[in-house]
């Protein structure tokens, strides 16, 4: 071995630590970079000349620089970020619903229904008294507009979550272009000059955790491999590199595959656009139910997964909480207008029934059940002076021209049956009113001037879903209103059970009406009872519950991400005291192989001086 080998060997210790002096320097510059990890040198000895007396060192080299990177701590904060983003919306979303049904003083709709019933109150206490009916009409108009903005805000809320949604898709994909991109690079890089792509690696990775906060996405790296020369280090091959969505290959190594968004029509509510992933052979597949976790599975979750044959959304929370309004205000127009129908009309003229004709079973009209109702005729003088009850079941037809049928509804009214059991054939309901059916409506019309009928329900709710004499109008909690013809005139409503002054009968069975169980039903679902209070009261309680537990999960999430986020900065983030022990360390090795090489310098000038 020369002198000038001996040279060498300084140089390459010289040359060594100036790269941990440089390695050094990057940690610290990117000390506060989000997503960078920390890196280390990792050095070897060079290659020993074998000679006699034993081998001669040839100095040493840098082997590789390796990033100081857990995959399987970074998985998990990659996991929490995700549960984190997914609990934080769907905390601001709920909370955000809570602010629709305030229920606080002199403000919503239980203060609303309550100025209802207590204006019903007053015209029970003064029936001739025309400015408590003009209050009475004040509040029910307060109280359907409450109900119809309530619902008008729900379905808004769904229509910008969909927004929210191609915006968060948008973002989906811009991310996995570019980890694609990258994947292209870290190959090239890692393939020409046997280096790890650190730097690019922590881009990658950065890119994979904001990918995580917008959707639950499976990453596949291949083999992992371990460097035992650097502690803590565990990195990916850069081959082999897979993402996974929904079971669909966002990105597989360099290649790209996009996700396609889709404009599936329209709710009942709000517009609604579908998720989809375009196969090999160009078709598209909906894969917005199997989105899952980070924003997007909680704006799913939230807005529903898809639209069903009814309109409404599939698996979605706030289509419960618009399904459960609808229930209520369904239950709040047939109960009313039951209670309404006792007032006594001229004649009654049903609604005209969907997709009914003659021989058309009743119980298949919505809303109407088996059990039956009374007819009730009553003299100028407010007397009773017939009644006939009308029984329903699942047999029981619309009309029966042939007669032959006599569980028809028609018949039923008209024939001829003593009501009153006086054995008097011309004092009965037949003998005042008659019934017809056309144009899918059933009449009933007076066959004498002087009298009035009424329909007292007793669970078979036809009083309330054939829209006879009518205090509200509409189906739900889109179109509940006030009957327009009492609205143009709020002289026309009635509080009386029998046409008599002063009468207040209907008046005061609408104050209790109040306290009665009604039946609710939900879509697709079995019905439940309750008064209207204690449905909506229920109703409430279920959004502030769901806002509730939104809020715990929410702050679980966000104390487990805390720790893991400082588990995942104990791994790779820089430690300023340990990369300055670290550059007095390459210091002083750079200031001793420097003496090294100037004492073999001085030897070089001795040789030389020699001659």
């Amino acid at each position: 071995m020369g002198i000038f080998d001996s040279l060498n060997v300084g140089y390459s210790g010289l040359s060594t630590a100036q790269s941990g002096i440089n390695t050094t320097s990057h940690n610290i510059s990117n000390a506060n970079t989000d997503g960078y990890s920390r890196q280390r040198i990792s050095q070897k000895v060079n290659i020993p000349l074998h000679n006699l007396p034993g081998d001669v060192g040839s100095g040493v080299h840098v082997d590789t620089i390796n990033r100081i990177h857990d995959e399987f701590v970074y998985s998990r904060l990659k996991s929490s970020s995700a549960k984190v983003e997914h609990d934080e919306f769907m905390k601001d979303t709920l909370t955000e619903i809570t602010t629709y049904m305030p229920d606080l003083q002199n403000n919503g709709i239980a203060n609303d229904m309550k100025n209802f019933f207590n204006s019903w109150s007053n015209v029970a206490l003064y029936p001739n008294d025309s400015s408590q009916k003009v209050l009475l009409a004040d509040a029910t108009v307060s109280l359907t507009k409450s109900i119809k903005d309530t619902k008008t805000s729900l379905g808004e809320l769904q229509t910008r979550l969909d927004d929210r949604l191609i915006i968060a898709v948008d973002e989906v994909n811009k991310i996995g272009q570019e980890i694609a991109n990258i994947n292209k690079d870290i190959n090239r890089v890692e393939s020409t000059f046997d280096a790890n792509a650190n730097d690019l690696r922590d881009t990658r990775d950065s890119l994979e955790l904001r990918l995580s906060k917008l959707v639950d996405a499976t990453v596949f790296k291949g083999k992992l491999r371990s460097d035992s020369s650097v502690d803590r280090s565990m990195t990916d091959q850069g081959t082999d590199y897979n993402i996974n969505i929904a079971g669909r290959n966002l990105v597989d190594g360099a290649s790209f595959h996009p996700l396609v968004l889709d404009n599936a029509g329209a709710s009942k509510t709000a517009k609604f656009t579908s998720v989809n992933y375009m196969d090999e052979d160009y078709k598209k597949i909906d894969i917005t139910p199997n989105l899952k976790g980070g924003k997007i599975g909680a704006i799913i979750a939230l807005k529903g997964d898809g639209i069903d044959e009814s309109g409404r959304a599939t698996n979605s929370k706030i289509q419960r909480y618009i399904d459960d309004l609808d229930s209520y205000a369904k239950g709040v127009i047939e109960g009313v207008n039951s209670v309404y129908a006792q007032s006594p009309q001229k004649s009654l003229q049903t609604k005209a029934f969907e997709g009914i004709n003659e021989t058309s079973k009743i119980t298949t009209i919505d809303g109407i059940k088996e059990g039956n109702f009374d007819l009730i005729v009553y003299d100028n003088s407010g007397k009773e002076v017939a009644r006939r009850a009308i029984n329903i079941d699942n047999d029981t037809i619309m009309e029966d021209p042939t007669n032959i049928n006599k569980n028809s509804l028609i018949n039923q009214i008209n024939k001829n049956v003593d009501d009153n059991s006086d054995n008097d054939g011309s004092n009965d309901v037949d003998d005042y009113f008659k019934a017809t059916f056309g144009d899918r409506k059933i009449g009933i019309e007076p066959l004498m001037s002087g009298y009035t009928i009424a329909i007292e329900d007793h669970g078979s709710n036809f009083a309330a879903t054939s829209g006879v004499h009518k205090f509200f109008e509409g189906n739900d909690a889109s179109d509940i209103k006030l009957n327009d013809k009492l609205k143009a005139d709020v002289s026309k409503i009635q509080s009386y059970g029998s046409p008599v002054d002063g009468n207040n009968d209907v008046a005061n069975k609408m104050v209790a009406f109040q306290f009665q169980d009604v039946t609710f039903g939900r879509e697709n679902e079995t019905k439940t009872t309750n008064t209207i209070e204690g449905f909506y009261r229920d109703l409430t309680a279920n959004i502030a519950s769901d806002a509730a537990q939104s809020v715990r999960n929410h702050d679980a999430s966000t104390v487990l991400n805390a720790t893991i986020v400082e588990q995942q900065n104990s791994v790779s983030g820089v430690d300023m005291d340990e990369e300055l022990i670290a550059l007095m360390k390459y210091q002083t090795a750079y200031q001793a192989n420097a003496k090294v090489i100037t004492a073999i310098d001085k030897m070089v000038d001795t040789l030389l001086g020699m001659k």
